[in-house]
């Protein structure tokens, strides 16, 4: 199907991306994507978008930043935008390394500026193309989905088994060695063909931007495999390349030719079949794959370590890869431990099936706490009271990130130990700051001038700081804590609309 491109606004694009989501839906593909791609309009959303990300501080390897692209005419960006989508002749990466949390660094290819613009452009238009043949189980770098709502699937996949006995207790933990330094560029290019991506010119592009290699340290290398951590694009292409992985485990072990009304009807047909059902969720390259029995998940690894190798040019850890019970270990996920147990006691509670409850990783948690109290003592070395206060602002972002991101699990005592050692902190850093009289600087936390929605109603104390009459204070993590309940989340939920535009 050609892409017959008309649109003059924002509007108009929607429409535009309303009906590349339906048609992909139904099978279609499609040419004429590349005069979407550098539209004005597609272009000037894309700049938006980029400008407020705070990456658009960083430069490439040309060390230009958005700040001189905003600077220019818009007319003038646009034909410069387009120039370099019709000659595309993009710059190698920047290599920078971060911190993994476990003593490792993590490599990111940071491109230039105009090189994400144009990487923003192509996203925009076939990122809907894709979500329509995405995995439903697959939650990493797509819209609408966060951890969260991966770490509730498995929750509620446990507690919709009927029977104890067809219980997925058993989790296959999946870890792909260097996923996204490995993936094979001409497989790649493959699958975007079999998604419905059918304008050469564009496949063109991306294999360009694939191609072009990273200065580390000054030298220009080049695998010729992998994609760039820290390009734009780069989530999308990771998703369609493992999207073959996640429909290849789903057809075979969770929805083969469906014939039943209810799903329960159908698992039991597969069972008696001699299938025994399994369910894939994935986050980007972390995934886990639940069944019922050790026996299956033993043999699933010694399968997908076949299917990695040989279908996806890719290499399963054997012993990062491995078969927990969720009855006892748990399964460690995305810094979650979800766990198999009884349910409370309560009158005609069935004592035999199992529920899900997921938990904190209070070994990642660990560290981050570390860093946090870090953070803390820090306030030390700032001798003017203003700078203290913006330090304090930015631990309690923290607290607050890590409270919000632990709220949908069973963390109170996560909660309780953060708070207790970041309280620790606080009165080391206090009696440092003000030897004798530290405990006057202890203040309730609804007498705080920040964060007061948040700290209404509480009476603990805080270590605070005052300035022009106003007390700054540290917040608590317990604040946030709720009790656990389910999250309204639906798998069909997207930012594209099933109505059909006239786009042909």
């Amino acid at each position: 199907m050609h892409l017959n491109v008309k649109f003059s606004n924002e509007a108009g694009l929607k429409q535009i991306l309303d009906f590349l989501y339906e048609k992909s839906k139904q099978g279609s593909s499609f040419t004429g994507l590349l005069e979407a791609i550098s539209h004005e309009v597609t272009i000037v959303t894309a700049i938006h978008n980029i400008k407020s990300n705070k990456g658009s501080k960083t430069s490439g390897v040309d060390k230009m930043k958005m700040d001189k692209y905003l600077q220019m005419p818009k007319d003038e960006v646009i034909r410069l935008v387009q120039r370099s989508i019709a000659h595309y002749l993009p710059k190698p990466a920047k290599r920078i390394y971060i911190d993994k949390g476990n003593g490792k660094k993590r490599p990111l290819g940071i491109p230039t500026i105009l090189d994400r613009i144009v990487q923003e452009c192509i996203r925009i238009v076939i990122e809907p193309i894709c979500e329509a043949r995405f995995y439903p189980h697959s939650y990493g770098f797509r819209p609408y989905r966060a951890q969260k709502h991966a770490m509730m699937d498995i929750v509620n996949i446990i507690n919709a088994t009927c029977k104890s006995s067809d219980q997925p207790v058993w989790a296959l933990e999946g870890d792909i060695k260097g996923c996204f330094d490995n993936i094979n560029h001409r497989l790649l290019l493959q699958k975007l063909w079999r998604m419905g991506i059918h304008d050469k010119r564009l496949i063109k592009i991306i294999s360009q931007m694939l191609k072009v290699g990273y200065i580390d340290y000054e030298v220009l290398k080049n695998d010729g495999k992998g994609t760039q951590q820290g390009g734009i694009l780069s989530p999308l292409l990771a998703n369609v390349y493992l999207n073959d992985f996640d429909w290849y485990v789903g057809r075979k072990y969770y929805n083969p030719h469906r014939q039943c009304k209810f799903r329960y009807n159908d698992l039991r047909r597969m069972k008696w079949s001699g299938v025994t059902p399994k369910y894939n969720i994935r986050y980007a390259d972390d995934w886990v794959i639940m069944t019922s029995t050790k026996q299956e998940a033993e043999r699933l690894k010694r399968e997908l370590t076949q299917y990695f190798q040989q279908k996806m040019k890719l290499e399963l850890s054997q012993e990062k890869t491995k078969v927990s019970d969720l009855r006892t270990d748990g399964v460690h996920f995305l810094g979650f431990v979800i766990k198999a147990e009884k349910p409370r006691k309560t009158p005609g509670s069935n004592k035999e099936h199992l529920v899900g409850k997921p938990f904190p990783d209070m070994e990642r948690l660990a560290g981050k706490i570390k860093k946090l109290c870090a953070e803390i003592r820090d306030i030390r070395h700032y001798s003017a009271e203003n700078s203290r206060v913006a330090q304090i602002q930015y631990i309690n972002s923290v607290i607050m990130g890590i409270a919000e991101y632990l709220r949908p699990t069973i963390a109170s005592h996560a909660f309780h130990a953060i708070d207790r050692r970041v309280n620790n902190s606080a009165l080391s850093c206090w009696k440092r700051m003000y030897p004798d009289k530290y405990n006057t600087w202890q203040i309730p936390l609804s007498q705080l001038s920040n964060l007061p929605q948040r700290h209404e109603g509480y009476k603990s104390k805080t270590f605070a700081i005052m300035i022009e009459g106003k007390w700054f204070g540290i917040t608590m993590a317990f604040i946030t804590h709720t009790k656990y309940e389910k999250m309204p989340f639906n798998q069909n939920m997207t930012p594209y609309t099933t109505r059909v535009g006239t786009c042909m």
